[in-house]
């Protein structure tokens, strides 16, 4: 099977679809259970939607985040491989990386249409715009490079596997403290299913989705973290 101009051996639908629910799993419960539903309503409840509050569920992410790495590349590393075979550095087209750039642009101006000042540069800020960087890489590694591998590979169409990743994405994007809000996994269907989209024909390479994920973060943070916490109040 050819895939992005690389040899990738194929799977079979059991196999594939076995290594997407454990992935989703692992998500659902390291970022929704851990993070989204207890840790963000935890911070909350004792700092409000405070600046160091954002800070704190920051640092919460980040430490989820390291473990869908760590979880990702041990999956890899079952197969011999690492997350080049993921589209980690794979070549892509500059008309690609111009429509990422465009939406990470845009994603960061609707995280501000809540408020806050994007000019404003607390010194929670420059961490913050950093451990971003690395809450992209996680989910970009295991969304866009796993999940959407293990799919290809099976032979799953290209709308499916944009649907299926959306999809898993809002489902614990829309668990907000003890809340579940149906706008926001709607939102984040939509908006994450559009970075598979980007994926899926552009190249299959991961540093397009990375860049524009990236930007919500290193631009939008904090707002976009206490966004968060908005939600938790507002259930």
């Amino acid at each position: 099977m050819i895939v992005s101009g690389l040899q990738r051996p194929p799977l079979s639908r059991t196999a594939a679809w076995r290594e997407v629910a454990l992935t989703a799993g692992v998500l659902w419960l390291v970022l929704g259970g851990a993070c989204f539903f207890l840790g963000a309503q935890s911070i909350y409840d004792r700092w409000g939607t405070s600046l160091n509050a954002a800070f704190v569920l920051d640092i919460v992410f980040l430490i989820g985040c390291l473990a869908v790495i760590v979880f990702v590349l041990w999956r890899q590393h079952r197969q011999g491989e690492g997350i080049a075979e993921l589209g980690w550095g794979r070549p892509v087209r500059t008309p690609v990386i111009v429509i990422a750039v465009v939406y990470g642009l845009a994603w960061t101006a609707m995280s501000y249409m809540r408020g806050g000042d994007p000019l404003a540069f607390p010194w929670q800020r420059p961490i913050m715009m950093a451990v971003g960087l690395v809450l992209a890489f996680a989910e970009e590694i295991a969304v866009r490079g796993l999940i959407l591998d293990r799919l290809a590979r099976c032979g799953t169409s290209r709308l499916i596997q944009i649907v299926v990743t959306a999809g898993i994405m809002a489902l614990y994007h829309g668990v907000v403290g003890h809340s579940v809000w149906p706008s926001y996994m709607v939102a984040s269907f939509f908006l994450f299913g559009i970075l598979s989209a980007i994926y899926v024909y552009g190249g299959r390479s991961l540093t397009p989705v990375f860049i524009a994920h990236a930007m919500t973060h290193f631009l939008g943070d904090p707002v976009l973290i206490q966004g968060i916490l908005y939600g938790v109040r507002g259930g």
